[in-house]
């Protein structure tokens, strides 16, 4: 899928994380660390809900332009990481 084929939101949302080199989820706000860019960060940039951005993250996961990974914090806590695809850099690149 080129970039032609990716909305505008899917666009700014994939340059975001591009450019913040990943992308956080601890599956609580309470968890967040300063400095992490998490989807309440994402939602103000793109003023869209915080919901919007997690639903756009799974989408270019799904289409294989992000990366999803599973990590753990020094303190056992589990948390996802999203970080550009080599696909992803290839439609950024376009």
């Amino acid at each position: 899928m080129g970039q032609e084929k990716l909305s505008e939101d899917l666009l700014a949302l994939l340059k975001i994380v591009n450019d913040a080199g990943a992308t956080i989820c601890v599956g609580t706000c309470e968890h967040r660390k300063p400095g992490e860019l998490h989807c309440h960060n994402i939602s103000r940039m793109m003023k869209i809900s915080s919901t919007g951005v997690k639903k756009r993250l799974r989408v270019l996961s799904q289409l294989g332009f992000l990366n999803h990974e599973r990590a753990e914090w020094e303190d056992g806590k589990v948390m996802a990481r999203y970080t550009v695809s080599s696909d992803g850099l290839k439609v950024l690149r376009a």
